[in-house]
C-alpha cells in the first residue's frame, strides 16, 4: 500500500509533469494540436499525451511491476482494464482531466491519480496545475487539501442544514438521454442552483471542499474520472453510490450520486425514483 510520504512523492511527479507539459501549453495550443476523439465536445490535446508519457514514465521506473492504466493508452490497449481486479498494485491516470476547458483557455481542469490494490483504491491525488495544490487521500486516513505545503483537511458536509431547494449542485443535465429528459426537468426545478462544469476533477473538487452539496454523473463512468475522486468522497466523509443504492463499479453505464452527506443522498436520489 502507497503511504503518505509516496503519495506526496507521486504529487511532486505531476507538478513535474505540469511544469513541463501542461503549462507551457496553456492558452498555447496551436492548429494541429487539438483533436476530436467521439465528438467535437470530446478532445485530446498534445498536452493530455505527452503528460500520460511523462507520468507513466515515472510510475514504470519507480513501479516496474505495476499495471499503468493511463485514458489515453487506454485506446490502444483497452485489456489493461481487465487486469485491473487481479493486479497488486495498479496506478489510473487521467493526465488532464477537463480537455475541453484546457484546450479553450478555462481554469477547470486537473490530473487525476488513483493507486489501487486487486481492484480497490487504497491512494488518490486530484492535482490543479494552475495553482500546484491538490486533494489527497489515503484509505483509513482521512482526505485533505494540500495549499502552499499545508494539508487542510476536507469537510464535504457544509451545507446539510439547507434545504435542497437553496443548494448548489453540479448535474450533467446536458448528456441526458432523450427518454429521461422529462424526469430530469422535474428534478431539476427541485434542485437549487445547478451547474455542470464537464469536468470530474473540478466538480469532486467542489463537492469535497463543501462548496457544493451535490454531483450527479452519468452515462459511461470511467475509472479515470472516479477513481480518485471516489476514494477522496468516502475519506472526506461524503456519500457516493449509482443512483439504485448500488455501488460503483469501473466503466459502469448509469447515474452515480455524490452527495455532502446520507439524508442528502437520499433526498437528491428521491428526485429519481420512476
Amino acid at each position: 500500500m502507497i503511504d503518505k510520504e509516496q503519495l506526496h512523492q507521486l504529487a511532486s511527479i505531476c507538478k513535474e509533469a505540469s511544469d513541463a507539459e501542461i503549462m507551457p501549453r496553456f492558452r498555447q495550443l496551436q492548429n494541429g494540436q487539438i483533436e476530436e476523439k467521439l465528438s467535437h465536445h470530446d478532445l485530446v490535446t498534445v498536452a493530455d499525451k505527452a503528460t500520460e508519457t511523462f507520468i507513466l514514465q515515472r510510475l514504470r521506473e519507480l513501479f516496474p511491476d505495476a499495471l499503468l492504466i493511463g485514458e489515453e493508452s487506454m485506446y490502444e490497449d483497452p485489456a489493461a482494464l481487465e487486469r485491473f481486479g487481479d493486479a497488486p498494485l495498479s496506478f489510473v491516470l487521467d493526465p488532464i482531466d477537463g480537455t475541453w476547458h484546457y484546450a479553450n483557455g478555462s481554469v477547470n481542469f486537473g490530473v487525476m491519480l488513483g493507486i489501487a490494490s486487486h481492484g480497490e483504491m487504497t491512494a488518490a491525488i486530484i492535482f490543479e496545475p494552475v495553482t500546484g495544490d491538490y486533494l489527497w487521500a489515503v484509505k483509513g486516513q482521512g482526505a485533505f487539501q494540500r495549499i502552499n505545503g499545508s494539508d487542510v483537511p476536507l469537510t464535504a458536509n457544509r451545507h446539510g442544514t439547507l434545504p435542497l431547494t437553496d443548494t448548489m449542485g453540479c448535474y450533467s443535465f446536458g448528456v441526458t438521454k432523450e427518454e429521461e429528459r422529462e424526469q430530469a426537468v422535474k428534478a431539476v426545478m427541485k434542485m437549487g442552483r445547478v451547474m455542470d462544469y464537464r469536468c470530474a476533477a473540478a466538480e469532486y473538487r467542489l463537492l469535497n471542499t463543501g462548496a457544493v452539496s451535490f454531483v450527479l454523473f452519468q452515462n459511461k463512468l470511467n475509472l479515470w474520472d472516479h477513481g480518485a475522486g471516489l476514494l477522496i468522497t468516502k475519506e472526506a466523509g461524503a456519500v457516493a453510490r449509482m443512483i439504485d443504492g448500488s455501488e460503483y463499479t469501473p466503466q459502469i453505464t448509469g447515474k452515480l450520486l455524490v452527495a455532502e452527506s446520507e439524508a442528502r443522498w437520499q433526498e437528491v436520489a428521491g428526485l429519481f425514483v420512476m
